[in-house]
């Protein structure tokens, strides 16, 4: 049985386009939990490159667990993905049917993403070549997964993007 007190703000868009900073400010102005499911993501890989099926398949389980942790601690939390591949597609229909699932696109320009990606603190973020960004990038803008909501993130200063991401809120 779906739990519509339960929400999660998932946050879909391709490499550097600030999902992660969106889900902070979600996290530090708004009281939703925000879950840095990369930090998970980083313990499984070991020596496996980011397009490894065992990778894969391993770090999406982490993250539907996780996730599903969390809601036993927050009502609301938040995370982010790219939103590629199928063990993505698996782990979202699962969330989807137990929880109320919001999903909320994040847009970039494609060399503006790169940048960020070349300029962000790699220690808390997995290294990708330039190479990836653009070719993940693209898969991305492929895919062109539907979205309850989008949110351009280009010259908006943060309380710009919290006023947008309360308005996204109040239209749950």
């Amino acid at each position: 049985m779906k739990s519509q007190n339960q929400i999660i703000y998932l946050l879909l868009g391709p490499k550097g386009s600030g999902k992660s900073f969106i889900g902070t400010l979600m996290d530090r102005h708004l009281g939703i939990r925000f879950i840095r499911v990369e930090d998970w993501a980083k313990q499984v890989k070991k020596d496996r490159t980011i397009d490894n099926d065992s990778y894969l398949r391993e770090v999406f389980a982490a993250i539907e667990k996780g996730i599903r942790e969390e809601l036993h601690q927050n009502d609301q939390i938040v995370f982010e993905s790219t939103g590629l591949t199928d063990y993505f597609d698996q782990m979202f229909n699962n969330l989807n049917q137990d929880f109320h699932l919001i999903t909320i696109k994040i847009i970039a320009d494609e060399k503006l993403c790169l940048e960020r990606v070349k300029s962000r603190d790699q220690s808390i973020h997995i290294s990708v070549s330039d190479d990836q960004v653009n070719h993940i990038n693209q898969l991305v803008k492929e895919k062109d997964i539907k979205s309850d909501f989008s949110l351009f993130n280009e010259d908006k200063s943060e309380n710009e993007l919290v006023e947008e991401l309360r308005n996204i809120i109040n239209q749950k």
